[in-house]
């Protein structure tokens, strides 16, 4: 009994030690819907900051896209991505359209969530939880596997 409440003490110390996922306010490019840090709440998120002629971005499309995919239909999933303003954003909504980016998607024009989230490389990926609270950052292609594992525990 000793060992579960201090367990448990343990996981709550933790849980409320993760930072908030910062503020921002973008407009969503295919819908025109307002998106900021209170869509967070209630889904785990995988929020990606990238550009269109990043390479490393490019290289790691693909995969955000099989991993959006795979949790499509769970009402408690999303993917979010927001593009850097190094490629006009124009060339943002060429890119999706040509690659049929299957979720939301934004550009920071005047870099308010790039400097919210101190975002100074890309690809940048932040995993947030249920609670809008930041899980994990990954600064390059994260590793999947290990990333499908984190969105699955957090899922739970």
């Amino acid at each position: 009994m000793k060992k579960t409440l201090i367990t448990l003490t343990l996981i709550a110390i933790l849980t409320a030690c993760k930072p908030a996922a910062p503020a921002f306010r973008l407009t969503e490019i295919e819908t025109a819907q307002m998106m900021d840090e209170r869509n967070f709440i209630g889904k785990t998120t995988v929020l990606n900051f990238w550009y269109p002629s990043c390479p490393g971005c490019v290289k790691e499309m693909p995969q955000l896209i099989n991993l959006h995919n795979q949790y499509a239909n769970n009402p408690n999933f999303q993917t979010i991505a927001i593009s850097l303003n190094l490629n006009s954003e124009a060339e943002v909504k060429a890119y999706i359209q040509q690659y049929k980016l299957p979720f939301a998607v934004a550009y920071d024009k005047d870099k308010k969530a790039q400097t919210a989230y101190n975002v100074t490389l890309a690809p940048m990926t932040f995993l947030v939880d249920k609670n809008g609270k930041i899980a994990k950052q990954y600064l390059g292609e994260p590793e999947w596997t290990e990333l499908q594992g984190e969105i699955e525990r957090l899922l739970k």
